[in-house]
């Protein structure tokens, strides 16, 4: 017996399943992206996941070929099956989109209430500080004036205290002047009076006679009233000496020297010489 001949099996296309997985692949990927599309601005992305294989898993096994008891005719050669077509390189999936910047919220509007507030205790502080300022300015003004016050008043002072000073020495002077010229005047007139006396004391001298008797040094006091132009009035012993005898020599030369040289009687040394009072001491 022959044996049964073998039915011919039927090439595998190379990369079938590789193919589909892959159309799966990219179909799955553009859905995702259409899902994502729609609800990335609400949801976060989900990972995107994708399985990768190393080798293709094996096929399912091929069914055992049935025997042809007839074997086939002989036909035309087949021709050599071509080459496998290089795959398609695997599309890259597309980047997700950046997620867009939430918008800012609207900054809220202010309360017209709150801001005219605001406004009018604004004009309140501002008013305040100017009133402040202006009180300030009106303070300085015032310490200004009274400074200025008192150093006019100081300054009246110290001109009324060098006024009242300079007087005081103008009249402490013209008093010590005045002073200086009445002691002078006084002791000009006790020099005249002196003198006046003087002459009057001499002339009685030279008219008096006293004995050769009277020894020792009498002296006697004697007061005479005189009249204007000289005239002797009255003259008589105040205080006696020890010795009569020259006393009453005295009283004679008195009456002997009438008129008496005396200052004239309308001059102001006269009232001295209206009652004379003399000391005589004999010498000898």
């Amino acid at each position: 017996m022959k044996p049964a001949a073998r039915k011919p099996e039927r090439p595998r296309e190379p990369g079938r399943i590789r193919s589909i997985l892959l159309a799966l692949a990219v179909h799955g990927a553009f859905f995702a992206l259409i899902v994502f599309g729609v609800t990335w601005q609400s949801r976060p992305t989900p990972p995107l996941q994708a399985e990768l294989w190393d080798k293709l898993p094996p096929g399912p096994p091929a069914a055992a070929p049935e025997a042809d008891p007839a074997p086939p005719e002989p036909g035309p050669a087949k021709p050599a099956p071509e080459p496998p077509k290089p795959e398609p390189a695997k599309p890259e999936p597309p980047k997700p989109e950046p997620p867009k910047a939430d918008p800012k919220p609207e900054p809220p509007k202010p309360d017209p209430a709150i801001a005219e507030r605001k406004e009018r205790e604004k004009k309140e502080r501002d008013k305040k500080e100017l009133e402040r300022r202006e009180q300030e300015k009106k303070e300085l003004a015032r310490k200004e004036h009274e400074r200025k016050e008192r150093e006019a008043k100081a300054a009246a002072e110290a001109k009324a205290r060098a006024k009242a000073a300079a007087e005081a020495k103008a009249k402490a002077e013209a008093e010590a002047q005045a002073k200086a010229a009445a002691e002078a005047a006084t002791q000009a007139r006790l020099s005249e009076i002196d003198r006046y006396r003087g002459r009057i004391r001499d002339k009685i001298r030279g008219k008096a006679n006293v004995p050769d008797t009277v020894r020792g040094n009498p002296e006697v006091q004697v007061r005479i009233t005189i009249l204007p132009g000289g005239e002797v009035l009255d003259a008589r012993v105040v205080k006696a000496s020890a010795n009569r005898v020259y006393d009453e020599a005295i009283l004679r030369a008195i009456r002997s020297a009438s008129p008496l040289p005396v200052p004239p009687a309308s001059s102001e040394l006269f009232p001295t010489f209206r009652d004379l009072i003399l000391n005589f001491e004999h010498e000898r």
